[in-house]
């Protein structure tokens, strides 16, 4: 049974029998607030799982790229190349300067004091 038959299901239950511990009252409560919690579960799964938020909020973490370097010039490695830290696509230095990596959408931290020298 899927949450939203489970939720039709509820709406039809007869609440206006007796039940030997609660009220009709607290009966018409209990179905209601199951049914809310269904829908809220719904809800919150159309913005994804916990996991899928928890990965997200991950990728808001500014992160240093790698680099490679292929070759080099006077002497010391030319670094063309940047990879994301999060997804591993390359992108080339100079042209593709993203603040967020268009693959995956993970923040890119630039320029750090230890970085190596991109020419």
């Amino acid at each position: 049974m899927t949450e939203k038959e489970a939720i039709e299901a509820l709406k039809l239950v007869n609440i206006s029998r007796v039940h030997p511990f609660y009220s009709w009252e607290e009966m018409a409560e209990v179905r209601d607030v199951a049914i809310k919690a269904l829908e809220e579960v719904q809800e919150y799964r159309k913005i994804g799982t916990v996991e899928e938020c928890r990965e997200a909020v991950e990728r808001q973490k500014p992160k240093k790229p790698d680099y490679e370097g292929d070759g080099y010039a006077d002497g010391h490695l030319v670094y063309d190349t940047w990879i994301c830290p999060n997804c591993g696509k390359n992108y080339e230095v100079d042209y593709d300067d993203y603040k967020f990596c268009p693959n995956c959408g993970q923040a890119i931290l630039w320029k750090q004091s230890d970085d190596p020298v991109v020419e």
